[in-house]
């Protein structure tokens, strides 16, 4: 494991960490990795709309394509 870094907090936002990490019933590091992770896939969530919106052709055709495969999917299903 790489080195561990320290975290100032307030008082006031220590504590709130604790009684969520509490609630959740894990400890304060648990708790704090997780969240780092989920606020790390919020923000690839969010790049990846905005890429697809700015992208709106290759979207239709991601769609289109996701579309005929399932298709061709369920035709496969039947048949066996």
């Amino acid at each position: 494991m790489g080195k561990r870094l320290a975290l100032t907090l307030s008082e006031d936002t220590h504590a709130q960490i604790e009684a969520l990490a509490a609630e959740a019933g894990v400890p304060v590091q648990d708790w704090l990795v997780a969240a780092v992770e989920r606020e790390a896939f919020r923000q690839l969530c969010e790049q990846t709309d905005a890429w697809w919106r700015a992208h709106p052709e290759l979207a239709r055709a991601e769609i289109a394509a996701y579309s005929r495969r399932q298709s061709e999917s369920r035709r496969g299903s039947s048949a066996a």
